[in-house]
């Protein structure tokens, strides 16, 4: 049945790309963007970006100073590069929830389906980018596995981009040098180096980027060879514990786990091959990928030792077509990935309860290899004329996903050596060998209008993500299956985007189901029977005036629930009806920029983040927090520019994120104090 499916599809597929009159009506460089950019499919007006001279007047050091300007985004700061992430979402946490969010640079994900990292941003190049992209809400129809609460792409520099240099000092020691260097036109070279002591004990970091391209040709193909490699070496800081503790100018910058640490490296390389004719193009993008990663867990009791690694590689086919103004695109995707995880106790832990003492060994907890086979067809359309001025556009993807886990030590929940744990058993639970298969088809279908200032648009779309290697094969205690389906998410939008004289913007309206949701219960197993509900508003917009100023406001509001009950592993108790922890109803910027004397710009931002529940039971809150930010820029000459940024302005007392846990009570990772930075750029 289901090879017949897919040869159904793909014979589909093959009629779609072969059997439409051809005509030039639009321009192939037009469609060459849309292989790369999530903005080349426009209709999702759910999409929002910032450019190359907004990412220099930021001058990010963490990815939350980007992405806090976009709608329905919200990255929360951990230490140094750690973060996780919101899309039209909660925070969310847990071995696999990182995968309702795909992360790509110009278009190839960054990792597998599967094998998601909570802080995959630091494996981008976002310091050195030209460009970042974000859709909100399901994309899978397009994009496949994981992009079910949205989708950021980040985009490296064209060759074409100027050549500079620029060097930045901060606070606790904190330098950042930057080289941009290339011909314009074969090869541009972009790297970073940057190192910050952090401003709390123990927090430092030491970060590496280098990123390659170069222009190429294979016979009627044209092309680009891509390489990007990132390094970080990292000291940890964990939450601070005790209600309010983030007031206390003392206790915020102490560090309950000195010896805390995380050690990551990533290498993607990746060929775009794209062969233009008369009425579109092909683009072939074949990729590899490579990951290691070593930290000490010091969240768990005995902090174990986690090492993992994966290697990976797969190729993206698109062939798109513009006929009688209607676009087509069909495209294949193919991926294969092998990944090893140990988990190692260092030492016999003694000081914890006499339950966590006898069930958390010495030794090694798990140690497997896991395998995915990903492959996946996909149809899109856009332009389809159905009346005056009504536009209608549509994606289709079926996808299937293949996983096999081979454990490497004794199945079951005994210590490595084979002896049994006291009170039933050691606490890590090891699966046998096995195999799973996903079977998931998205879809989005839409209609817009086609007029000069405002329009609109309404979408349905499904998206998914199937479950991560951490939720399927790293069981605890009693468990020793985990037989568990993807997640879904459904969700209805509306929408319209403005521009007329000095002000443009647009504002959407959402609401959608969340079925199959995964999460930890009392007894540890991890089930995929939660449901959630999820709907909001996002607005944005510019209003320009005469003197060259400007005027921008981001806002975004979330009524994010549970529509289940529960109790979780960490003795909260899920009610059907509760606002789901760690999502602020409200969140928004407000950016006026100006200028004097066409030599100095500067623009002032508002940063707000509204109160929220702490925990499931929302017994627990976090007040919320308003921080304003100051940036200037002037120009020296021609080719030398000088930077001054203030984070905080204010000095406010804030928490980046705030927790509570039944064991550990009120938790905070704290906010920034004022901290001035200032940085030189040269144009080569």
């Amino acid at each position: 049945m289901k090879l017949t499916f897919y040869r159904l599809l793909i014979s589909i597929l093959i009629l779609l790309s072969f059997n439409i009159n051809s005509e030039v009506l639009e321009e192939v460089i037009v469609l060459e963007k849309k292989t790369t950019t999530l903005n080349g499919w426009s209709q999702n007006l759910s999409i929002s970006s910032l450019n190359s001279d907004e990412l220099v007047k930021l001058e990010a050091q963490h990815p939350k100073q980007i992405f806090r300007r976009l709608p329905g985004v919200w990255i929360s700061r951990g230490s140094g590069q750690e973060h996780l992430t919101s899309m039209r979402s909660p925070v969310l946490t847990g071995p696999g929830a990182c995968g309702s969010f795909l992360l790509m640079e110009d278009g190839v994900p960054v990792r597998p389906s599967g094998f998601c990292n909570v802080n995959g941003l630091f494996e981008t190049s976002y310091e050195l980018a030209q460009g970042v992209e974000a859709i909100t809400g399901p994309a899978s129809a397009r994009y496949g596995a994981n992009a079910m609460h949205g989708v950021i792409n980040v985009l490296t520099k064209d060759l074409s981009s100027e050549n500079t240099f620029s060097i930045n000092l901060g606070p606790n020691d904190y330098q950042n040098v930057k080289l941009s260097i290339g011909d314009l036109e074969k090869w541009k070279l972009n790297a970073l180096v940057a190192t910050n002591d952090g401003f709390r004990e123990n927090s430092g970091y030491d970060q590496q980027k280098i990123n390659f391209k170069s222009k190429l040709a294979i016979k009627e193909w044209d092309g680009s060879f891509n390489l990007n490699f990132t390094n970080l070496n990292q000291e940890t800081a964990g939450y601070i514990n005790g209600l309010d503790t983030y007031k206390d100018s003392f206790l915020n910058k102490k560090n309950g786990n000195p010896e805390a640490y995380r050690d990551a490296n990533s290498l993607r390389i990746s060929l775009k091959l794209v062969k233009k004719n008369a009425n579109g193009v092909s683009s072939l993008v074949p990729y590899f990928r490579k990951n290691e990663m070593e930290f000490l867990q010091h969240y768990l009791p005995g902090t174990p030792v986690e090492k993992n690694n994966h290697t990976s590689f797969g190729a993206i086919f698109q062939k798109i077509i513009n006929v009688n103004e209607v676009t087509w695109v069909n495209g294949l995707q193919i991926e294969m990935a092998n990944m090893n995880l140990k988990e190692t106790q260092q030492n016999a832990l003694t000081n914890s309860s006499a339950f966590n003492n006898a069930t958390r060994p010495q030794g090694k907890h798990y140690d497997y290899q896991a395998k995915s086979k990903v492959i996946a067809f996909f149809s899109g359309i856009e332009g389809v004329d159905l009346s005056n001025n009504l536009i209608g556009f549509g994606d289709i993807r079926a996808e299937s996903i293949h996983y096999s886990y081979d454990n490497k030590m004794l199945d079951g929940n005994t210590r490595d050596d084979g002896s049994i744990c006291g009170f039933g058993g050691c606490y890590y639970n090891r699966p046998a060998d096995r195999t799973d298969d996903h079977q998931e088809i998205s879809f989005r279908l839409g209609l817009e209008t086609d007029n000069d200032a405002i329009n609109y648009f309404a979408q349905s779309s499904l998206g998914f993500r199937p479950p991560q290697i951490n939720e399927a094969y790293r069981l605890q205690k009693k468990q020793s299956v985990s037989d568990l389906d993807s997640e879904k998410l459904s969700m209805f939008e509306i929408g319209s985007k403005f521009g007329f004289n000095q002000i443009n913007g647009s504002i959407s309206f959402y609401k959608g189901k969340k079925k199959n949701s995964i999460f930890r219960d009392s007894e540890n197993f991890i089930i995929d029977n939660g449901k959630t509900s999820h709907e909001g508003m996002e607005l944005t917009s510019r209003i320009l005036f005469l003197n060259d100023s400007s005027l921008s406001a981001t806002l975004t509001y979330g009524d994010h629930k549970y529509e289940f009950s529960s109790d979780t592993s960490t003795r909260e108790k899920i009610r059907n009806g509760n606002s789901i922890d760690t999502a602020p109803k409200l969140m928004g910027n407000l950016i006026w920029t100006f200028s004097v004397n066409d030599l100095i710009f500067t623009e002032i931002e508002m940063e707000h983040i509204d109160s929220y529940f702490t925990d499931a039971a929302n017994l627990h809150e976090y007040e919320g927090h308003t921080l304003f930010h100051l940036r200037t820029s002037w120009n020296y000459s021609s080719r030398l520019k000088g930077h001054l940024r203030i984070e905080n302005l204010t000095d406010e007392d804030y928490a980046e994120r705030a927790d509570f846990n039944a064991f550990g009570g009120d938790r905070y990772f704290p906010g920034l104090p004022r901290e001035a930075y200032i940085g030189l750029e040269y144009s080569l």
